[in-house]
């Protein structure tokens, strides 16, 4: 079996980087990696197949998507995937942390929701979630 990547999707490259490092930490006793990409034209264009990476689509068991982004919204990506014919889940990974936000991503198909920075608690269950799904 090949081994299940992560695919995680932020444009602040220093975020980018270390969440990254702790996600890697987190999840590195499953023999699960983390990539990423730094913005959401690159998801697009890597769902789309215009854009190559050092994993193949099968490999990633997950997307964790933030929000806010310079280019294209997480909002618009998530209200756009569908013609992607996506079967690998989506979970939003972001700073806002407001119910109304929470439940918009939801009903256009976020799997779930995490608050970055918010507490280790919220980080163990973004582990435990991740986890469950890369399975």
């Amino acid at each position: 079996m090949k081994k299940k990547y992560l695919l995680y999707v932020e444009d602040e490259l220093a975020q980018a980087n270390l969440f990254a490092i702790i996600l890697r930490g987190e999840i590195k006793e499953y023999d699960y990696g983390v990539v990423t990409l730094n913005s959401g034209e690159e998801l697009l264009n890597f769902l789309s197949g215009d854009k190559e990476l050092s994993v193949d689509r099968e490999q990633i068991g997950l997307i964790l998507l933030d929000l806010s982004m310079h280019d294209i919204s997480g909002m618009q990506i998530l209200k756009n995937i569908r013609r992607y014919e996506l079967e690998i889940p989506i979970a939003i990974f972001s700073a806002r942390d407001d119910k109304e936000t929470i439940a918009e991503a939801k009903k256009l198909g976020a799997e779930d929701y995490f608050v970055k920075g918010k507490d280790l608690e919220e980080l163990q269950r973004l582990k435990k979630f991740i986890v469950k799904k890369m399975r």
